[in-house]
């Protein structure tokens, strides 16, 4: 054995030789390649700089341990915005379709939208479907002679000025109401006039086209924000109180309650809403509880105690007693794969009725249905990819809209991108599109209530200048043409 410093100076030179020996080999192995004198079969060591480091083991492995090691399971894309899914049997969402953000097309609801090709390609889809779903606020009802909420002439705008409230009318509909006994006697006499203006309004042209889809069983589910219960009068449209968790639903639900009905705060006892026990009484207590106590108190037991009658519906910042079976009716429809979605007279301003209206327009565009939007003022900025067409105007020209004119053959059809791909023949867009006189048409009759409520109708212009006679007469004229072809 030598000195360290000759073992320290051996074990350098080996180090040397051992890597000059690798870079000769590497050279020699590099050349034969190149030349062609090398076997195909013949494994050649790869240089260190290109071996993987394995930070595991802390050691380097050559090529053939990594070709041994079983490959990772390449993941999956995400899903792009605006895919439908569903749920399979074992419960994981499967995504439908892709598609990319609907294109919003703005149009104004008037006498001379009713023959462009955007109204017939709205006339035609609607006319189709099979499984509608309508969403629907306070506009419709305005026309009725009931207000909205929050237009300049709505109700926040009347409660404020007419309780001198210092905030915004919209706090007379907050649970916090009850906090106070003014605040819930106003409350009571606000409820009570609104009870009243829904008694006595008649309902209007919209709502009898929600009848007449209901009647020939193309309407799968009408989901109203209103508290009036004009929707729930026609036939067809009846609702059930409260909302049954399990089927059958009926066809209306009433997502924040109506003015028909009163609840007991306590035992939940539900009953017809009487308005004369509003009258003065700021918290009238329930009969089913005060019963309850009186034959607890005759058995000697304790008073579990009495609770207070309050309108059913649903307030700000308050827990909706129907939420689940809501829920449960929602994700049946979005299963039924539902062909048209229409959202009329709201501003889409609750949380709750935008998820509903964002998961049922992907499953209308995953089977390229058409979804509108109706109303005086645009939708929400985040839901303007949802809808294929913003119409703006008075829901009350909707029916005139959808039951004008002949569908032919040669319709329009519906694009992945929601734009209109054919248009009308000649024939069929120059022949006026009118409407029969309705000697039966009733005009809504006028509310007299408080001045807390008062609205003014609008008046539209006659919708037809033609008769019946001259209707006929086109009739009888495209019915020869067709058998004489």
């Amino acid at each position: 054995m030598g000195t360290p410093t000759e073992q320290t100076m051996s074990t350098s030179q080996m180090e040397l030789n051992s890597t000059t020996l690798d870079k000769e080999q590497h050279d020699t192995n590099s050349e034969q390649i190149q030349t062609g004198t090398i076997s195909d079969n013949i494994v050649i060591d790869p240089p260190k700089e290109l071996m993987k480091y394995n930070g595991k083991t802390k050691s380097l492995e050559s090529n053939e341990d990594l070709k041994a090691k079983p490959k990772k399971r390449a993941r999956k894309a995400p899903a792009k915005r605006g895919s439908a899914s569903v749920a399979n049997r074992s419960g994981k969402r499967k995504r439908l379709v892709s598609f990319e953000p609907y294109q919003c097309k703005t149009q104004i609801l008037s006498e001379a939208f009713m023959s462009t090709p955007e109204a017939d390609h709205i006339r035609y889809a609607f006319s189709r479907a099979k499984r509608l779903v309508v969403v629907v606020g306070a506009g419709i009802s305005v026309q009725a002679g009931i207000p909205d909420f929050r237009s300049p002439s709505g109700i926040f705008k009347t409660v404020k000025d007419s309780f001198k409230l210092k905030g915004s009318g919209q706090s007379m509909f907050d649970v916090s109401v009850y906090h106070s006994e003014n605040s819930i006697r106003m409350f009571h006499q606000m409820v009570n006039s609104l009870h009243s203006l829904s008694k006595d309004a008649t309902t209007t042209s919209f709502h009898s086209l929600l009848g007449k889809l209901a009647q020939e069983n193309r309407l799968l589910r009408l989901y109203t924000q209103n508290v009036d219960s004009l929707e729930s009068s026609l036939s067809g449209l009846e609702t059930i109180a409260p909302l049954p968790a399990k089927a059958p639903w009926p066809k209306t639900i009433q997502l924040h309650g109506s003015l028909e009905k009163m609840i007991c705060s306590k035992c939940g006892y539900i009953s017809a809403f009487d308005p004369l026990i509003f009258n003065d009484n700021p918290a009238p207590e329930c009969p089913e509880c005060k019963e309850l106590d009186s034959v607890r108190e005759v058995v000697g037991k304790r008073t579990q105690g009495v609770g207070i009658m309050r309108p059913r519906i649903v307030l700000y910042n308050e827990y909706n007693p129907d939420s689940e079976a809501i829920g449960s009716v929602t994700a049946a429809d979005l299963k039924s794969r539902p062909d048209g979605l229409l959202v009329v007279g709201t501003s889409l301003k609750v949380p709750g009725v935008k998820r509903i209206v964002r998961e049922m327009s992907l499953a209308v565009h995953a089977i390229k249905g058409l979804v509108v939007w109706v109303n005086h003022d645009p939708p929400p900025a985040p839901l303007q990819s949802c809808f294929d067409y913003d119409i703006r105007g008075d829901c009350q020209l909707l029916p005139t809209l959808l039951n004008n004119g002949d569908v032919g053959s040669t319709a329009i059809l519906h694009s992945s991108k929601g734009d209109v791909k054919n248009r009308f023949s000649e024939a069929t867009t120059t022949v006026p599109i009118v409407q029969a006189e309705d000697k039966g048409d009733k005009q809504p009759k006028q509310t007299k209530i408080t001045d807390i409520f008062k609205v003014k109708k609008e008046s539209h212009p006659p919708e037809s200048s033609l008769t019946s006679q001259s209707m006929s007469s086109i009739k009888d004229q495209k019915h020869k043409e067709t058998f004489t072809s």
